[in-house]
């Protein structure tokens, strides 16, 4: 049996209750309880590993997420996820994302715009302020959706020196080093490439499921699409 804490086991309870209700969900509404369409069509050791690897993505980020701060460590917030931003003292959830949401329309340059996110005042803002550290995301030409951004933005292949991560080489794991890529992700962009072909240019990675606009600006200075 697993040898879980306190919150590895609040995590696994909602995941599975999650991953119950949707089933339940589904066999009540279904047109004929007595036939299930597509049954035939399911892949018990495919999709089963898909559940499984959801479950262990949802504890690996609630851990990450009730992770204490180091000694000293600081957070960026104009960069980190929802979970890291969770990792400061008395930000949940709702308030991170806030966060996210605010920076999204206009990075902060100092704990005083945090003042702009809704529930955010002079106390919380001060609070926060020696467990932030503020680095705006650099505007350079040549993006995709007209964002000035990344040196090798819209161009296919890799600067030599290997700095950037490969969108075509890279391996699950260096996938999951990138802001805001956790292993779901990572194994949707190794599947989509296998089953694509490899991206042509950087932009390319929106057509792998839940990488938009918005996650292609942040990760722009980060990688490139090198010829296989």
């Amino acid at each position: 049996m697993w040898d879980l804490n306190r919150a590895e086991r609040k995590a696994l309870g909602t995941a599975l209750v999650l991953v119950g209700v949707s089933i339940i969900a589904r066999t009540v509404l279904a047109p004929d309880p007595g036939r299930l369409d597509g049954l035939e069509k399911i892949d018990p050791e495919r999709d089963l590993r898909g559940v499984e690897g959801d479950v262990i993505s949802a504890l690996v980020r609630e851990q990450r997420a009730q992770t204490p701060l180091a000694e000293g460590e600081r957070i960026d917030v104009n960069h980190a996820s929802v979970d890291e931003l969770r990792r400061l003292p008395g930000v949940g959830p709702s308030l991170a994302q806030a966060i996210v949401e605010e920076r999204e329309r206009d990075p902060f340059r100092e704990a005083g715009d945090l003042k702009r996110v809704a529930g955010v005042g002079e106390v919380t803002a001060g609070r926060l302020a020696p467990h932030l550290r503020f680095e705006p995301e650099p505007l350079r030409p040549g993006f995709a959706g007209g964002s000035p951004r990344g040196p090798s933005a819209g161009l296919a292949g890799c600067p030599p020196g290997g700095s950037l991560v490969d969108l075509n080489r890279a391996s699950r794991e260096q996938l999951e080093s990138l802001p805001g890529i956790g292993s779901v992700i990572a194994n949707r962009i190794v599947d989509d490439r296998l089953a694509n072909g490899p991206f042509e240019r950087p932009q390319a990675l929106t057509r792998v499921s839940g990488i938009g606009d918005r996650s292609l600006a942040r990760l722009a200075d980060r990688i490139c699409a090198g010829t296989p």
